[in-house]
């Protein structure tokens, strides 16, 4: 791989501190007021009680008025058509399970060719593998598992069956496997660029799909090998899968809050496998995006609502890294009804792979020099502000007026 280095490009600042998904803003926009979980969440973190009843009110909306009628039946029923789709890939015999007794002998080089070769196929646009940092592991679940009510938009938590036996809400996490398959599979620039929309939301929703079938279907194919292996896909993390995907070589620590590649820009969803299965790995990369998005606030400046940094980067947990506010990003989404994706689509790196967009990233990646003046290339050919694109004509037919 091109531009390889020995070390990731993010900052080590300090002692690198583990995360607790119940910190996750996914996971506070589900403390509704009064309940269980709220009240010695909040007892822990008092400071986050009037920020989290705002993340929670457009879940609390939902079920204190439903609505009768859809405003846009054909168009909502996408969230259901594929965010649904993942919930019963989350579940414990999904994303592990036993592994064969009889362990297959191999050859960590050639394995890694195979497996890389294996996650293309099973739809994965670019594959790395990297060693499993533990510090990437979230020390507790913070997102509850899904089951029969995750039509609901947001997912809303109706219990536990009886026999389940996977991490409930509040367990601690552990993962000890070596090494981490990270995969990034890309998504339709035409579609996301209608967000915030319910149709940028059904493209996204797809490619979470598709992405969490071949994380559970990795997963499996290595156990039968007689390895351990553990999928980790949207409804069911047990690592941070941006670092893990930087640690493996796709791409590098973005403004964003995401990781940018190359090939893809941000424009992309990220699952991973950790595994024990012997891997050669990859070299993390410097594609001069920590210069390039010093440089760029193309993302920045088009943020509804400010979410993310046009400054400086702070120290998170040990990283110096631009953080971004995602309690400003997710009460943009309550407000709309839909995810954004406008940050995803808006990076200059975040185009089609045309020869002339691919010679682009090459100058980008390789002169230093070009970088200021590509940011307001960027800008002159494409615009600098995002406007949104008209849903395609089959998302704008199907219904009979009234």
């Amino acid at each position: 791989m091109a531009h390889e280095v020995q070390r990731p490009t993010y900052e080590v600042v300090g002692p690198l501190e583990r995360f607790d998904e119940r910190d996750n803003a996914f996971a506070r926009e589900a403390y509704l007021p009064g309940t269980p979980a709220e009240r010695e969440y909040h007892a822990r973190h008092p400071e986050l009680v009037e920020i989290d009843h705002r993340l929670a009110r457009f879940i609390q909306e939902k079920i204190d008025n439903p609505p009768e009628v859809p405003e846009d039946p054909l168009n909502e029923a996408f969230y259901e058509t594929t965010f649904g789709s993942v919930a019963p890939l989350a579940q414990p015999d999904a994303v592990d399970g036993p592994v064969n007794s009889y362990q297959v002998k191999v050859d960590p080089v050639q394995m890694a060719r195979r497996i890389k070769a294996i996650a293309r196929h099973l739809g994965a646009y670019l594959v790395g593998i990297g060693p499993l940092n533990p510090a990437w592991v979230y020390t507790h679940r913070g997102i509850r598992p899904f089951f029969e009510d995750y039509q609901a938009n947001p997912p809303l938590f109706t219990g536990v069956p009886e026999g389940y036996q996977g991490l409930k809400y509040s367990d601690p996490i552990e993962i000890n496997h070596k090494y981490a398959i990270s995969m990034a599979f890309p998504q339709n620039l035409r579609l996301v660029r209608t967000g915030p929309s319910l149709l940028n939301d059904f493209e996204t929703g797809r490619v979470y799909a598709i992405s969490a079938l071949a994380a559970v279907e990795l997963g499996k194919y290595i156990r039968a090998l007689g390895y351990p292996a553990r999928a980790h896909h949207l409804r069911n993390y047990g690592v941070l899968v941006v670092p893990v995907a930087v640690d493996a070589g796709l791409g590098e620590l973005a403004r964003c809050g995401y990781s940018v590649t190359k090939e893809l820009g941000a424009n992309f969803r990220l699952v991973c496998v950790t595994t024990d299965l012997p891997l050669a790995v990859d070299n993390p990369v410097d594609l001069g995006i920590q210069d390039y998005c010093d440089k760029c606030l193309k993302c920045a400046d088009n943020c509804p609502p400010g979410a993310i940094p046009s400054g400086g980067k702070v120290e998170v947990r040990g990283v110096r890294k631009w953080k971004v506010d995602e309690e400003r990003c997710l009460l943009y989404w309550g407000s709309q009804g839909t995810a954004c994706g406008i940050c995803q689509v808006v990076c200059p790196w975040s185009k089609p792979r045309t020869l002339f967009h691919r010679f682009v990233a090459e100058i980008a990646t390789r002169v230093p020099q070009a970088r200021r003046f590509l940011t307001k290339a960027d800008d002159w050919v494409y615009g600098a502000t995002y406007e949104p694109q008209p849903f395609a004509d089959w998302a704008r037919s199907g219904q009979t007026p009234e």
